[in-house]
């Protein structure tokens, strides 16, 4: 058994706000080195966290001792360093969307494969409390046959029009919202209900250039989504074959709203942007069309594995609570992550793993494809 955990962190952004202070909750964790090509950025990240070790260029640090490196960097950056991290022996946590290309996921999930580390997406919503409640739900037939998965995000993030253009609005570096929301949402399908096996979908580009950043008065182009529509269908690797899941995405929304439904003949349960799980009985509405009845939604109160007790408890009292269910749901999984590395796993079970993260950017793939195409694609 091992007794202390290292970890090492590629990029400073996402990072800063939900991986470093998850880490940081657990026991007999040291976060010992991170790397970021902006000394500034990379300073105030050593500080805050305690970090006595800091590179301009990631491949240095892979010559600390670490046992886990997580890679936070645009999609355009993670075929070249997640195999820098397999091929130095340690264990990898890329962050999503996982690729640019399936080409690029292909060659990555290969060389996982042969890696003797563990290979992990962060798709850490699976580990949140109200999700692993909906999937018990599911899995034990409590809500009764599947009709349907309906998901809603509406996001205020990107709605001002003089934010700088990033590496975010360009669809070349993996920017939009397909890619960056619809990778949580596509996974949350998969790990709730099944294989998707036909999708069709509409991209949209509702602010079209952004301030160039290094010329004041100069505008960019985007070249990527900041909303999405996408219509998929469950194939037989599901416990809802031929039933669909729509996605609604926006991130230049008004305000923010969160909500996730699966429509079952029994149950209707949702998860809102604030982690809380809700289930309806069907018969519980008046019959008719009148919409003056609201919805009798009941609040469900998660079951926690006993030694997440705790965890839940130090969450509350952290950084981690005012950041939203990415947040919490990555502390649960650094939780498990931890507890792998300490008993020699090879993967925390249910994390999702390059195996899902391929699987993801072919049906990624397939939306860019259908927008393209204006038809549906099998995937």
């Amino acid at each position: 058994m091992k007794k202390r955990v290292k970890i090492g962190f590629i990029g400073s952004g996402w990072a800063q706000v939900a991986q470093a202070p998850a880490f940081s909750l657990m026991d007999n964790v040291e976060l010992a080195a991170v790397s970021s090509p902006t000394e500034h950025h990379r300073k105030k990240f050593m500080e805050r966290f305690g970090i006595n070790q800091g590179f301009a260029d990631w491949r240095e640090m892979l010559h600390c001792d670490l046992d886990l490196v997580c890679v936070t960097t645009p999609p355009s950056m993670h075929e070249s360093m997640v195999s820098g991290v397999l091929e130095s022996g340690k264990s990898v946590l890329c962050e999503k969307p996982f690729a640019l290309t399936v080409d690029e996921a292909e060659r990555m999930t290969a060389l996982a494969s042969r890696s003797p580390g563990m290979s992990l997406i962060d798709h850490q919503l699976r580990f949140h409390p109200s999700v692993r409640s909906m999937k018990l739900m599911i899995d034990g037939g409590d809500i009764g046959k599947i009709y349907e998965v309906r998901a809603v995000v509406n996001l205020a993030t990107r709605n001002r029009i003089d934010q700088p253009w990033s590496w975010w609005s360009d669809t070349a570096r993996g920017g939009g919202a397909l890619r960056a929301i619809g990778s949580h949402l596509i996974d949350l399908n998969r790990f709730l209900v099944g294989e998707i096996s036909e999708v069709c979908c509409n991209l949209a580009t509702a602010i079209p250039q952004r301030p160039d950043p290094s010329n004041p008065g100069k505008y960019l182009p985007v070249t990527s989504d900041d909303s999405f529509a996408m219509f998929m269908k469950f194939g037989p690797s599901s416990v809802a074959l031929g039933a669909s899941s729509l996605m609604h995405v926006t991130t230049v929304g008004a305000y923010t709203w969160f909500s996730l439904e699966v429509v079952g003949s029994m149950k209707t349960i949702r998860l809102d942007g604030a982690g809380r799980l809700w289930e309806i009985t069907t018969g519980a509405a008046k019959g008719g069309r009148s919409l003056i009845d609201a919805p009798r939604w009941k609040q469900v109160e998660p079951i926690i594995a006993w030694d997440e007790l705790v965890l839940q408890e130090k969450i509350k009292l952290s950084s981690i609570a005012v950041h939203g269910i990415f947040a919490v749901g990555f502390a649960f999984l650094a939780h498990r992550i931890v507890r792998a590395l300490k008993s020699g796993e090879r993967q925390p079970h249910d994390a999702a793993g390059f195996s899902d993260g391929l699987m993801i950017q072919r049906i990624l793939q397939a939306g860019l494809d259908s927008d393209k195409q204006r038809s549906w694609v099998r995937i």
